[in-house]
Order: structure tokens, then C-alpha cells, then sequence
């Protein structure tokens, strides 16, 4: 890891912060570029100024209610208990003419009534360095948390992972209408084994992801860009016996929408080459995509819909990945002013190139057989949410959620049930 890091201070930091310094001398003015523009916006907008620094104070409150299936294994008698999650976060920032630093910093405090073992202390952490000049816009930045959670729709478990991560991106507007950006990122993922866990996780997905991209924006309106994006992703494993080993090609395009018009969010589409080196491995070739639209159909109703279609490192046995395909759709209704309802379906498909065993018991013959398929599981998540308009932006809402899932592994079927309240910023 220090190898790698000291490889990309020199040949990108290095780089950047030279372009830096000229550009600095070479820059007129406070004007800048859209993306420059938008920092400046979230520095304007911070509530309270401490000194030099403006800052935006939070408290988060997340899934504090009941869960009937904590650990989303439905046989014999599942876990079910009372938990929390809540914690203080900022936003800060300080201005020095053309430099602008930000920082993201929120420890978060995990409580389960009953289930001890899973209390625990989380850590999220991020800061950025951007240079801001008419035509360029320069950002160097880290990020680092240190979290239990249930990282993705595979793993079921809540096993602590630590990332560490990196990235630089050079910003340049050509014409008022044109820009493109050069960005590298890296990021190392360390994961914790737990004991009520048949598969070895840190064996299996301890890894260093590196990304390289060249995106180009054409913007369409005042508030939508078409953008362009070329893509290139090295993935190494920690332990070679993994075979995990990879790498990705990909080229992506779509439209990015204002968060202040009527319409809001991404859509992002591509085709993406995944190469497993190990040759007894599948490869992927299809596509890809991570989109999320909001529109405004009336005042008081909000409609929205997502799609993610991508592959996820696994740990099911001989699959370097999986395909997780999801899409869902909801709307907001205001009832009142103050009052908003909330509802959202989602629909998701996990699909593995690689053949696994199943074994189950046949009644006639009166013994175990096992049978070789390829895993498919397939979930529907139903929520809803009545949200009470605390402040401008801040509500407080009753959320209900019922998950399941139906696998061609019997035992993978399961069922979850919570109910709670939320802390939301984005009434």
C-alpha cells in the first residue's frame, strides 16, 4: 500500500499541484467553472461561520425501531431486536481566495437492545482540496471509514470493513458549453472475518481498486448537461489464492440533471468488458448502468425511479462476481404541507456465472442428494414512510420496510420486517 500511495503522489498529486501553482499565477479573476460554481454554492450555503470556517452541523437518526430478522436468516428462530443508529456529522469548509478545503466527518454510534455483539461504533471521513480558477478546476482529496454494515445484497452479515481511499481530477472548460475532466482514484478494502460466517471474508474480498477516467460534458440547457465517460478499473487481490483478480473496460454516456429543477438526478448507461485473469473464471461483457430521476409531475407529488445494472465481487464459492440487476420506482405526496407520504417498490435480480451446489434431502430414497446450479436470488423490497416537517429541510418519519428474497438455494430464502423512525435532510 505504501508502494502504490507513493506511486500516486508522484505521478499524480506531484503533477497536479504543479499545474497548480501555474495556474495560480496565471488566473484572473474569482469567475469559475460550473463545476467550480457548485462547490462555491455548498461553501455559500453552509449555515454558521466559526472564524474563517462555515460550517453545516447534522445529527443523524437512522433505523431506530424494530427488526423482526436481524441478521436475514429466516430458519429456526430469527434475531430480532431493537436497534439504533445515530451520531453527529459536519460539513465544513474554509475559503482562502482561490483554494477551497472541505471536510466530511460523522462517528456513528450502532445499538442493538439484545444482540450485544453487534453494537458498535462507526467512522466516516472524507476531505478534498479544490482549486478554483475561471477555466480549470484542480482536486485532490481522501476519504477513510470504518464500518459494520450489510455492504451489499450478497452478504447478509454485518462484518466491519476499512477503506481507504484516494483520488485527483483535473477539470477543464473549453467553451462555456464544453469541459472535459481527467480523474484517477484509488481505493484498499480490508474486511473483518466473523465467526458465524461460513465463508472467509477478508481471504475472499480484501482488495485495491484503481479507476482511471476521461469524461467529457456538453451542457444541453441550463440545467442538463450530456456527458461522456471513459473508464478503465484495475482490481488485486490480497491473496492470490482468490482468483479475484480483474480488470474492467468501460465507456458510459447519459445526462446529469440540476438538484434544482423539476427534474433531478442522473442517467447513466454504458458497456463494460470485465476480465477475470484467472482462466477458469467467467468474463463479462454487457451493460451496465446506475441511474436515478426524480421528476416533479405536480406540486405536491413527486415521482421517481432507478435502475442499477453491474457486477459485485463475490464470495460464493468458484464466482468472481456476480450480475445485480435492480430497478425500482415510488413517488412523495405532500398531504400537508408540514406532512409528506412516501413509497417505494424495488425489484432486484442477482445472477452467478458459476455453477455451486446445492444439497437438500429426497424423501423417497431417504438420502442426501446435491445438485449442482448456477445461484440465483431474486428480492422485492416494499417501503413506506410518513414524514413531519421539522425545520426547512429536516424531517422525521414513521418508515416501514418488508424485504424478501427467493433463491434456487432453498435455504436462501428469507424474510425481513422493520419498522422505526428516520432523520431526513431532504424534506
Amino acid at each position: 500500500m505504501r508502494k502504490i500511495g507513493w506511486l500516486v503522489a508522484k505521478n499524480v498529486c506531484v503533477p497536479i499541484l504543479g499545474a497548480s501553482l501555474f495556474c495560480l499565477a496565471a488566473g484572473k479573476g474569482l469567475a469559475a467553472t460550473w463545476k467550480g460554481e457548485e462547490l462555491l454554492r455548498q461553501w455559500q450555503q453552509a449555515a454558521w461561520r466559526l472564524g474563517p470556517f462555515k460550517v453545516q452541523p447534522m445529527l443523524l437518526l437512522t433505523n431506530a425501531g424494530y427488526d423482526d430478522n436481524v441478521y436475514y436468516y429466516s430458519r429456526g428462530n430469527p434475531v430480532k431486536d431493537y436497534t439504533l443508529t445515530a451520531g453527529p456529522a459536519i460539513n465544513a469548509y474554509l475559503r482562502l481566495k482561490k483554494i477551497l478545503f472541505s471536510f466530511y466527518g460523522s462517528p456513528q454510534y450502532v445499538y442493538f437492545f439484545e444482540t450485544k455483539r453487534e453494537r458498535t461504533w462507526n467512522y466516516y471521513g472524507r476531505a478534498e482540496v479544490n482549486l478554483i480558477f475561471n477555466r480549470f478546476l484542480i482536486t485532490t482529496g481522501a476519504g477513510y471509514s470504518d464500518a459494520r454494515e450489510r455492504w451489499n445484497t450478497e452478504i447478509d452479515i454485518r462484518p466491519r470493513r476499512r477503506e481507504r481511499s484516494g483520488h485527483a481530477e483535473f477539470f477543464w472548460q473549453l467553451r462555456r458549453k464544453l469541459s472535459l475532466a481527467l480523474g484517477v482514484k484509488q481505493a484498499q478494502y480490508e474486511y473483518e472475518n466473523l465467526e458465524y460466517e461460513i465463508f472467509r471474508i477478508a481471504e475472499a474480498l480484501n482488495r485495491k481498486e484503481n479507476y482511471a477516467n476521461v469524461t467529457a460534458y456538453f451542457q444541453v440547457t441550463g440545467r442538463t448537461r450530456f456527458f461522456v465517460d471513459a473508464e478503465y478499473g484495475l482490481f488485486e487481490f490480497q491473496k492470490p489464492a482468490s482468483r479475484r483478480d480483474s480488470a474492467s473496460q468501460a465507456l458510459y454516456a447519459g445526462f446529469e440533471f440540476s438538484p434544482m429543477g423539476k427534474i433531478r438526478g442522473r442517467i447513466h448507461i454504458g458497456y463494460k468488458y470485465f476480465d477475470s485473469k484467472a482462466a477458469e473464471r467467467r468474463d463479462y461483457r454487457g451493460l451496465v448502468g446506475d441511474t436515478h430521476v426524480q421528476l416533479r409531475l405536480l406540486r405536491r407529488l413527486w415521482v421517481r425511479g432507478a435502475l442499477r445494472r453491474d457486477v459485485r465481487f463475490s464470495l460464493w464459492y468458484d464466482n468472481t462476481f456476480y450480475l445485480e440487476n435492480i430497478w425500482s420506482g415510488g413517488g412523495s405526496f405532500y398531504l400537508h404541507r408540514k406532512i409528506r407520504l412516501d413509497y417505494d417498490y424495488t425489484d432486484g435480480r442477482n445472477r452467478y456465472p458459476n455453477l455451486g451446489t446445492q444439497t437438500f434431502s429426497d424423501q423417497e430414497m431417504g438420502v442426501a442428494q446435491v445438485a449442482v446450479v448456477k445461484r440465483l436470488d431474486h428480492y422485492r423490497i416494499h417501503s413506506a414512510a410518513l414524514y413531519y416537517r421539522l425545520g426547512k429541510d429536516v424531517g422525521l418519519g414513521l418508515v416501514f420496510s418488508h424485504w424478501e428474497r427467493d433463491s434456487n438455494l432453498d435455504w436462501e430464502d428469507d424474510r425481513r420486517n422493520f419498522i422505526g423512525l428516520n432523520l431526513t435532510y431532504s424534506f
